[in-house]
């Protein structure tokens, strides 16, 4: 997770390469569970997109994410 600067809406997740392809390949589905979780535990956060990022993958949110709410995306 960033905290500082212009791209802290993130959520950086480390994957090797065959799996983040099919997670970005599988975004609108990956999105979907994401902020369900999130609205099962009455967080406001949201996963607005998914892609490929060079270790892994980015999944940019609505607002700076919290501790917990990053065990929600995990």
């Amino acid at each position: 997770m960033t905290t500082h600067g212009p791209t802290r809406r993130q959520v950086l997740i480390p994957l090797d390469t065959p799996t983040a392809e099919v997670v970005v390949a599988n975004a609108t589905t990956a999105v979907e569970s994401c902020n369900r979780g999130l609205v099962e535990t009455h967080f406001k956060l949201r996963v607005e997109l998914v892609r490929k990022t060079w270790d892994g993958i980015s999944m940019s949110t609505n607002f700076v994410a919290s501790a917990a709410e990053l065990e929600v995306i995990k």
